[in-house]
């Protein structure tokens, strides 16, 4: 192939597969969808595709073919039926291309297995195709602009994917370090919370490290808590260091080529650390770590692509450390396809895998938990750490107090009087195994920002953000050393990191690190920005502490990231505090979206429904990455919690989701479970208004309204509740509409109706005229009097959801003005988006660039903060934390808002851009959609009724409906596209 045909091959490279980045853990026999962002070139009615999909690895300059008449046709079955029928199909329409395909086959060559039908659309379903358990395919999309009987052309590299084992047919038992092998317990580990003296656990030793102490530390403790938030019991188990399980599996691979390797994992249980229970390695390279959140009473299994780490001809071992409290089961399977078409399993066993329970290494601990969840201080004796797990020639071996060598290689000193690590034990098979639809998140190491060295020999880590995991050392010790390691969200005023959290987790442990040691990673899950390292009394320890600030490259962040497309989203304008804001509130997506969208992994590490609506809203308008959010919303759906309103923003964020990737699949499967979440028992017939006692937000359909409570605005309650009325409102409509595209045309009808009814209600009983607001609500019902009091709330939430008429929207907007951000960060999202959509955008720009105090997002970076904050300030909420992911609304409400940049019908096929734009000021931003990246830069004039300048590029099937100001007509624009208006 030429160069030419070379660079054709590569016109598309961003390809998703049932959303998601090359799985290899789909659903055996479950639909594949595959999409892909079509090439610059391509012009709708003249660009054809086709998906080709072979069962072996295909070169990237495969030659096209001609096209071939007839359905698509899945030709799986044993290779010698699939190479027969694959030359059949083909001779039946080109007897050329036959031949070629029989040569191929006779040589191995790559030979498809299934051919899609030609689509003029840039995604299809393979169907008929149905993926085999434990397999691995490849695919490639192949593209045509000629006639009847075109030429097709590889427009895309080769790119993977592949299923999990049948649910029922996994060829593994699930494994535990047996209990016996555990070193012996401490004792109490109160002493622990003395910072001046470790713990029992490690107050001795016979390796020669020093034991540590702190002699110049002083006990502190959290200033958490004000007059609402008191100081919970935090959750801790006594014996906490019971939880900890070095598992490893060996297992010896025939000198044969190896085509894909796939392992497949789970654990049980996260109930404990609202966290995973396994990190994994194979051959001495991490693999990832696990399991997701499971929907119900299944175990969510999650696949990882080992092909490159495979050692054939040799022996491999897979190295898992892990830690839960209850259940106590791991599970794995390593599934090899040969390349003589047969595949291999290795599971757990008690034949292939040895274990010991980890306490040698992590004694028990303090929780760094709170009242929700228990997780341990890592406070690691590293002389007991098996750092060579996973190292194929590796012998483990233990001395009866629960050191464990590293040597790859046994010595005379490990022979002498060591047994062999024990087998695991086989634990109760799981009842139910599904895998997650999900990508899978890493760990990625990222670089310190500053280091500050203190008179009193204390290095002040900075990473410029936070993250959440921990962190990776290589300090350089001739001797033995130890530190006190201290994670944070912020600073302390004496610029000490303030690692006794607001939220009152205690985030510190000790490290004993011997010399000569590899470098040291935390294994476990907190969210900081601020690292501080402490050395030991002994002059090797104070000077290690002195070599790392000098060398900052020694500390990284070791973060726990969901994959992240850095340039599918950006935004600039000339405003350096709005790039500021969206920057902050981007990172904070980037960094804690995490295996589920969650409230915050620091506290509570749940999931809420408007936390992940919010989230998901961000999370498309930075990535084109939908599954975590469609997984989090199922998971809510099926486990939904408490506050009234909470069930409505599940309908809210299907819809989204719907209008976003077009893919209505969501909304076909949770259908009946949607309209179940519908207030149909609290819908007054006669009024259509959402009629109920108000009850308390803290139990079940207990009207929030906004949190906490000194954030309302002083919101009077009554049984008929604006907010609640038209949040319902809008959750009508979105059901309509999902109604009317699954074609469910009564239902959809019922559901506009009831969102018409109670829109004209809000309108007709809540306005009250003579403030140019609506009140709060009706005392005792429908027919109840008007509540004597208006908050911003009430305004804000009729704005963004009940269709406002337009003759009240300017006063509207005006009494929302006087309010200001009368609200939490919650609502103010609420707010925004009612003010963008109602036109009232430099209003709403103003209060994203906000320096007011404590109400903005620039308080929260000026309070040293490196994720937004569930509170706008600890003075509001004492218990506040720094790992809101939800709070960052300005990363879509700056595109979508300050640009207009929304989608119209499903998918962007048709999309909006109405810039709301100060005089004389600019802004662009780049959002990504299922065809493509929009891009748009706006420019006002300097006078106040100068016209907005614009630059649009609008990806191929897409067409833009352009609004430059408010009194001009639309302009439409098709795709693909750059125009300058």
């Amino acid at each position: 192939m030429g160069d030419s045909e070379s660079l054709h091959a590569q016109a598309i490279t961003h390809i998703r597969i049932n959303e998601r980045i090359e799985p290899v853990d789909l659903e055996p026999g479950a639909p594949v969808r595959v999409r892909w962002w079509p090439e610059s070139d391509a012009r709708p009615g003249r660009t054809a595709w086709r998906v080709v999909v072979y069962d072996r690895p295909v070169e990237e300059g495969t030659e096209g073919t001609e096209n071939t008449e007839g359905n698509a046709e899945n030709v799986l079955g044993n290779a010698g039926e699939r190479m027969a029928d694959a030359v059949d199909d083909i001779a039946r329409d080109n007897a050329e291309n036959a031949a070629a395909y029989a040569s191929a086959a006779q040589t191995s060559a790559a030979t498809p297995i299934w051919r899609s039908e030609t689509t003029g659309e840039p995604s299809l379903e393979l169907s008929g195709f149905a993926a085999a358990p434990s397999a691995r395919y490849w695919l490639v999309v192949e593209s045509t602009e000629d006639g009847a009987r075109p030429t097709f052309h590889p427009a895309s590299a080769p790119v993977t994917f592949g299923t999990a084992p049948a649910a029922d047919d996994w060829q593994a038992t699930p494994i535990w370090a047996d209990p016996a092998t555990a070193a012996s317990p401490s004792g109490p580990i109160a002493s622990a919370a003395t910072a001046a003296s470790p713990s029992a656990a490690t107050a001795s030793t016979d390796d020669g490290t020093p034991a540590p102490v702190f002699s110049h530390l002083a006990q502190e403790s959290s200033d958490a808590g004000d007059a609402f938030f008191q100081r919970p019991t935090i959750k801790q188990t006594e014996h906490n260091g019971l939880g900890w399980a070095f598992l490893r599996g060996v297992f010896d691979l025939p000198d044969e080529p190896v085509r894909w390797a796939t392992l497949h994992m789970t654990a049980a249980s996260v109930k404990p650390g609202r966290q995973f229970v396994y990190r994994a390695w194979l051959n001495g390279t991490f693999v990832g770590l696990g399991p997701t959140f499971p929907i119900g009473d299944e175990a969510r299994t999650d696949g990882f692509d080992v092909t490159d780490l495979i050692v054939r001809g040799g022996r491999n071992a897979i190295g898992v450390v892990a830690w839960t409290l209850e259940d106590q089961r791991f599970l794995a399977q390593l599934d090899l396809g040969l390349a003589d078409g047969r595949t291999l399993h290795f599971g757990t066993d008690g034949e292939h895998w040895t274990g010991i329970v980890g306490n040698g290494a992590y004694p028990d601990s303090l929780s760094t938990g709170t009242q929700y969840c228990e997780s341990p201080a890592e406070d690691l004796v590293a002389s007991r750490y098996p750092f060579a797990l996973s190292d194929p020639d590796w012998i483990p071996t233990a001395t009866p107090d629960g050191a464990t060598s590293s040597a790859a290689t046994p010595d005379a000193t490990v022979a002498a009087g060591a047994a062999d690590w024990p087998a695991a034990v086989a634990k109760p098979p799981f009842a139910k195994l599904a895998p997650t639809p999900t990508d899978k998140v890493q760990v990625g190491y990222e670089p310190v920002d500053s280091v500050t060295l203190t008179d009193d020999n204390r290095v002040i880590i900075d990473f410029g953000r936070a993250w959440m995991g921990g962190v990776r050392l290589a300090p350089d010790a001739e001797r033995g050393v130890a530190f006190r390691i201290r994670y944070g969200e912020v600073l302390n005023p004496d610029g000490g990191v303030k690692y006794q959290l607001s939220a009152f987790n205690t985030y510190e442990e000790t490290w004993r690190i011997p010399a000569g040691s590899p470098a040291v990673e935390s294994w476990g899950l907190k969210v900081f920005r601020y690292v501080e390292i402490i050395g030991a009394d002994d002059d090797a320890s104070q000077a290690a502490v002195r070599w790392i600030a000098a060398h900052p490259e020694s500390v990284d962040a070791a973060a726990i990231e969901y994959p992240f497309d850095e340039s599918a989203a950006g935004f600039e304008a000339d405003n350096r505090t709005l790039n500021t804001v969206w920057r902050f509130c981007r990172n904070t997506i980037e960094a804690f979206n995490g295996p589920i969208y969650a409230d915050s992994w620091t506290r509570e590490r749940a999931a809420y429904e408007a936390d992940a609506w919010l989230q998901w809203r961000s999370h498309l308008l930075l990535d084109d990455a939908p599954s975590l959010g469609a997984y989090s919303v199922d998971y809510l759906i099926a486990n939904r919690t408490w506050p009234t309103e909470w069930p409505l923003y599940l309908i809210l964020a299907v819809h989204d989701g719907w209008m976003a990737t077009g893919d209505p699949t969501q909304a076909r499967r949770e259908y009946d479970r949607l309209v179940g979440l519908l207030p149909e028992r609290y819908l007054d017939a006669e009024s259509g208004l959402i009629v109920k006692d108000p009850g308390d937000s803290s139990v079940m359909d207990g009207d929030l309204v906004d949190w906490p409570p000194v954030e309302r605005d002083g919101f009077a309650f009554g049984r008929v509740n604006t907010v609640v009325n038209a949040l319902a409102s809008q959750a009508y409509a979105d059901m309509a509409e999902l109604a009317r595209a699954l074609g469910r045309d009564d239902d959809a009808d019922r559901f506009a109706r009831t969102a018409g009814r109670m829109r004209a209600a809000i309108h007709e009983r809540l306005f009250d005229d003579f403030q140019g607001a609506y009140v709060d609500g009706l005392d005792t019902g429908a027919d109840g009097k008007p509540l004597d009091h208006a908050s911003e709330h009430a305004s804000a939430f009729a704005l963004a959801f009940a269709e406002v008429p337009a003759d009240r929207v300017t006063r509207i907007g005006h009494f929302l003005e006087a309010k200001g951000m009368a609200c939490s960060v919650y609502t103010a999202a609420v707010l925004l988006e009612g003010l963008y959509r109602a036109g009232f955008g430099r209003l709403a720009n103003r209060l994203v660039a906000s320096h007011d105090r404590p109400r903005s997002w620039w308080n929260m970076i000026l309070a040293g903060a490196g994720g937004t904050s569930e509170g706008w300030d600890v003075s509001i909420k004492g218990n506040t934390t720094y790992s809101h992911p939800w709070a960052a609304s300005p990363a879509f409400l700056l595109p979508q808002g300050m640009l207009g940049i929304r989608p119209l019908e499903p998918g962007y096929r048709t999309f909006a851009v109405r810039p709301q734009l100060e005089p004389n000021h600019e802004a662009e931003a780049r959002v990504p959609t299922p065809y493509g990246p929009i891009a748009v830069h706006a420019r006002r004039g300097a006078g106040k009724d100068d016209p907005t300048a614009l630059t649009l590029t609008v990806p191929a099937f897409a067409t833009a409906e352009v609004t430059l100001d408010a009194s001009a007509a639309p302009v439409t624009v098709e795709g693909p596209a750059r125009v300058t208006l």
